[in-house]
């Protein structure tokens, strides 16, 4: 391919993954248009030629390993009767193995560095039109009815699930963060203003929004800051300034905001038993404690293959149907746990390879401190414990996608020593 050509390629492929980031927090329903645009230009661009180099170097081979998931679920298929669900499944699982397939075949000289640094920007650019519209909205509403619910919640998160809006908020903050704590380059005043304006500014987002995992990731994200300051840099009167700071906002968000501080209330009732639960309405805590116990029950079932692909729905309703859990079986809930989601459709070597595929690079990122993308899979991998987000496209394209581009991107970068495949 010649040069010109290749450079058009490239450039697509670059606006492609800065729209993609911009719009995730917006407009998921425009996601698989820009995907296709991308898989298109890698097929077009010939980019194919480049698997055997996949099985020559290390860096590509790694990162095409995160395509082995959704291998297994193709293998899971096998063992499925519901065909038509499990097709519909690996449809919108089809990211878990495109995005490291693209990264994993990219041309040799791609400034991936500067492609990293673009998506930075337009994600955090994303993130800020999305919730500038979601409180423009929130604001016409108020108007008409005089209800301060319409900025928490559900009520305010109108086109995406609170869970996920503040996961993708909470790994903005963890890009504003590394930008105001790296040293390399260093920042004019106001623009470390504004990335500290707005770091608060998306925290104060995720209160709002009253999503208990991302107010306990934002928690994690915070102290894992504060470390990186006084332990890392040893910036001490930094760290001290970010903990005084921090103390503030969580202490103004559950002493100012009503709506958040009953849900974690609830949380608290829920787990010790002192809320009495009605089968016509359930708070979101009583939905996950009889969805894992309904997931508990089919894994003790199908221990070792798990049901299939295929067949995860319906055996989740079924057990909900033997308890009687009526609410939940009219909501065709998933297991709300991509742990207990996995282990149900693949069983024990599914769920191991789930756990691996997150546990590996964490590792990783901690012996290279890489402060983002460690923070990513840290989160995710929280977030999980009580969201099914591989099942979704709003949780399967993000994962991807991030990890695809983190993992791939970040071994190039020198450490200390100026080495390459550090960070």
């Amino acid at each position: 391919m010649n040069i010109k050509r290749q450079k058009i390629h490239n450039t697509i492929f670059t606006w492609c993954c800065l729209a993609l980031v911009f719009f995730m927090p917006i407009h998921g329903k425009v996601l698989p248009s820009i995907i296709s645009l991308m898989v298109l230009n890698w097929m077009i661009g010939a980019r194919f030629n480049n698997i055997p180099s996949v099985f020559r170097e290390k860096q590509r081979m790694l990162t095409f390993s995160f395509a082995s998931l959704y291998v297994f679920y193709m293998i899971g298929m096998l063992y499925s009767t519901n065909m038509d669900y499990g097709w519909f499944d690996l449809q919108v699982k089809l990211s878990l193995i495109l995005f490291p397939l693209i990264f994993a075949t990219i041309a040799g000289d791609f400034p991936v560095q500067k492609l990293m640094t673009g998506v930075y920007k337009s994600f955090i650019a994303g993130c800020l039109m999305a919730t500038l519209i979601l409180f423009g909205i929130a604001a016409v509403d108020f108007i008409g009815s005089r209800d301060p619910a319409v900025f928490y919640y559900t009520r305010f998160s109108r086109f995406i699930h609170p869970s996920y809006l503040s996961m993708y908020l909470n790994l903005a903050v963890t890009i504003l963060a590394y930008y105001l704590i790296r040293r390399e380059h260093p920042l004019t005043g106001r623009i470390r203003i504004l990335l500290t304006v707005l770091l608060f500014y998306f925290s104060a987002v995720i209160f709002l929004l009253s999503s208990k995992a991302g107010i306990f990731s934002l928690l994690f994200l915070s102290l894992m800051i504060i470390i990186y300051f006084l332990v890392i840099h040893r910036q001490v009167w930094k760290g001290i300034l970010f903990l005084f700071l921090a103390v503030i906002l969580f202490y103004a968000g559950f002493s100012f905001l009503p709506v958040t501080a009953k849900r974690f209330k609830n949380t608290e009732s829920a787990l010790s038993g002192q809320k009495k639960l009605s089968s016509e309405q359930m708070e979101s805590n009583s939905e996950r404690l009889v969805v894992w116990k309904a997931g508990l029950e089919v894994i003790r079932k199908h221990p070792v293959f798990g049901v299939g692909t295929g067949d995860v729905k319906d055996a989740l309703l079924s057990e909900y149907q033997k308890e009687n859990k009526v609410l939940v079986y009219n909501m065709r809930l998933n297991a709300h746990n991509q742990y207990l989601q996995t282990y149900i459709a693949l069983g024990i070597l599914g769920v191991l390879l789930l756990i691996f595929l997150l546990v590996m690079p964490g590792w990783m990122a901690i012996r290279r401190i890489h402060f983002i993308y460690f923070s990513f899979l840290a989160v995710f991998a929280f977030n999980i414990l009580v969201e099914s987000m591989l099942e979704v496209q709003a949780g399967v394209i993000y994962y991807a996608f991030f990890n695809s581009l983190l993992f791939f991107g970040w071994k190039t970068l020198p450490d200390r020593s100026g080495n390459p495949e550090s960070a």
